[in-house]
C-alpha cells in the first residue's frame, strides 16, 4: 500500500513538469548513443581518419613527382629588321604562334633514409590517432556511466522523499483524527502538517535537479537538453574487482598508450632532423615539344622534342649552423616528451590507487548501508504500531521516520559511489569498452 502511495504522488509530481511522453533509457542504450553522436568522440574519430589518409608511401617520400604542362601563345606585332648587308624586313601586323608541352619528372632517390623515417612516423601518428580515440571513447564512456547513475540517483533520492512525504501524511491524518476527538493536542497535528509541507517542497526541488542530471546526460548523447526518460530503477555494480598491477596498468590505461605513441614521434622527428646532415640525390627527366610559327623575324618556323634527363646531388656544407640546431631542438623535444610521458605514468599510477580505495571504502559502505536500512525499516514499523495505539509520542515517531528516510537517502548515495568508483578504476584500466 505504502508503495502504491508513492507512485500515485511522484506520478502527481512529474507529469506536470513533463508534457509529454517519456521514452524508456537504458543504460546500455545511453552508451550506444553517445558512441555514435557524441561531439567529442566524432571529432577525435575525424582527426584518427586523418592520420590514417595521411599514412602514403607518397606522403613519406618514396614516390616521383610526375607533371605534365602545356600552352599556346598568339599575337601580332609590327617589326622592322635591318639587316648588316643593308636589307631591311619590315612587317606591320605580323602574326605569330606557338605552343609547348612537356611531361617532367622529380624523383628523389636518397635523401638519408628521411622517407624511411617518415613512413615509420607516419605509422606511429596513425597509432597514436587510434589511441586517442580509444582514450576518448573511454572517458566519454565513463562520463556517460557516471551521469547516467548521477540520474538514476536523483531518482531514488526523489524515492526516498516522496517515501518520507508518505510517511508524514499518514503521521498528519492519524494526528488530526487524534486532535478532533480529544485524544492528543494540537501540537502534534501542527507538527506533522508542517513536516509534510516540507516533503512536499524536497521532493519538488529534488525534480529539479533530477532535471539538470537529465540535461548533463543529453549532453553527452547529443541530445535535447530538455529532454527526460525514464530510467532502470538501479545499476548493477561489480563488488568483487581485483587491483591491476603496475606493468599491466601502464599497458592498459589508453592515456598512457597515447603518451607513448608521441614520444615515438617525437624521437623520429629527431631522428629526421639528422638527415639533413647527409646528402641528397634525385633524378630529373622530361619530354618536351615547342612548335613556333612567325610571319617575321629570322626563324619562320621551328619545332623541337625529345627527352631530357639529369641527375643532381646536393651535399650540405654550412647553413649557419641551422641543421644542427634544428636537430638538437627535435631532441630537446622529444626529452620534453618522454619527461611528460613520465610524469602522466606516476599521475595515473596516483590516481588508480587513490581510485581503487576509494572503490574498497565504496564496497565496504554500501554493504554497510544495505545492512543498515533494515534496522531502520524495523524500527519505524514498531514505532508506527505503538504511535497506532497512542504507545510512542508524535516525536519518537517522526525520528523514526526521519532516521528510515535517511538510510534510505545513505542507501541510494552509497550505490551511487560504489557505481561512480567502479566506472572510474575501469576507466584507468581501459576496460569500459574493449
Amino acid at each position: 500500500m505504502t508503495k502504491r502511495i508513492v507512485y500515485i504522488i511522484t506520478c502527481m509530481l512529474v507529469l506536470p513538469f513533463t508534457g509529454k511522453t517519456q521514452e524508456m533509457l537504458t543504460l546500455e542504450d545511453a552508451i550506444t548513443k553517445a558512441l555514435e553522436y557524441n561531439y567529442d568522440i566524432r571529432i577525435v574519430k575525424n582527426e584518427a581518419r586523418q592520420a590514417a589518409v595521411n599514412n602514403t608511401l607518397g606522403n613519406a617520400g618514396f614516390s616521383p613527382n610526375i607533371n605534365a604542362n602545356g600552352g599556346v601563345t598568339t599575337g601580332t606585332s609590327n617589326t622592322r629588321i635591318e639587316f648588316a648587308d643593308g636589307r631591311v624586313q619590315e612587317v606591320p601586323n605580323a602574326a605569330s604562334f606557338g605552343i609547348n608541352g612537356a611531361v617532367t619528372l622529380n624523383w628523389t632517390l636518397f635523401d638519408g633514409g628521411r622517407m624511411f623515417i617518415v613512413k615509420k612516423q607516419l605509422n606511429v601518428l596513425e597509432r597514436l590517432g587510434e589511441a586517442r580515440l580509444k582514450e576518448q571513447v573511454q572517458a566519454t564512456v565513463s562520463q556517460v556511466i557516471q551521469a547516467y547513475a548521477a540520474s538514476v540517483w536523483q531518482k531514488q533520492q526523489g524515492v526516498a522523499i516522496d517515501t518520507g512525504l508518505v510517511l508524514a501524511q499518514v503521521r498528519m491524518l492519524l494526528s488530526q483524527v487524534k486532535y478532533e476527538t480529544g485524544a492528543s493536542a494540537k501540537i502534534d497535528y501542527l507538527q506533522a502538517r508542517v513536516d509534510y509541507n516540507s516533503r512536499r517542497a524536497d521532493s519538488l526541488n529534488q525534480l529539479a535537479s533530477l532535471n539538470a542530471s537529465f540535461a548533463s546526460l543529453n549532453a553527452l548523447m547529443g541530445e535535447d537538453p530538455d529532454k527526460t526518460y525514464i530510467l532502470e530503477d538501479t545499476l548493477h555494480s561489480d563488488m568483487d574487482l581485483e587491483p591491476s598491477d603496475k606493468q599491466r596498468l601502464e599497458q592498459m590505461n589508453p592515456s598512457l598508450e597515447a603518451a607513448r605513441r608521441s614520444v615515438e614521434a617525437y624521437e623520429l622527428d629527431a631522428k629526421i632532423a639528422r638527415t639533413y646532415h647527409l646528402p641528397t640525390l634525385a633524378v630529373n627527366g622530361a619530354y618536351n615539344y615547342t612548335r613556333t610559327r612567325s610571319q617575321s623575324g629570322f626563324a619562320l618556323f621551328n619545332r623541337s622534342y625529345g627527352p631530357q634527363g639529369s641527375a643532381a646531388i646536393s651535399v650540405p656544407i654550412f647553413q649557419g649552423g641551422n641543421i644542427r640546431r634544428q636537430a638538437k631542438i627535435a631532441g630537446l623535444q622529444a626529452m620534453r616528451e618522454q619527461l611528460v610521458y613520465d610524469r602522466q605514468n606516476t599521475e595515473i599510477g596516483r590516481q588508480y590507487r587513490t581510485a581503487w580505495k576509494n572503490y574498497e571504502m565504496a564496497v565496504a559502505a554500501y554493504k554497510l548501508e544495505q545492512e543498515n536500512i533494515n534496522f531502520a525499516k524495523e524500527n519505524m514499523d514498531i514505532q508506527k504500531a505503538r504511535f497506532r495505539v497512542g504507545i510512542a509520542t508524535t516525536l519518537e515517531t517522526r525520528e523514526a521516520e526521519n532516521s528510515y528516510v535517511q538510510a534510505l537517502v545513505r542507501l541510494y548515495t552509497a550505490a551511487y559511489n560504489l557505481k561512480v568508483n567502479e566506472t572510474i578504476v575501469l576507466q584507468l584500466e581501459g576496460t569500459l569498452v574493449k
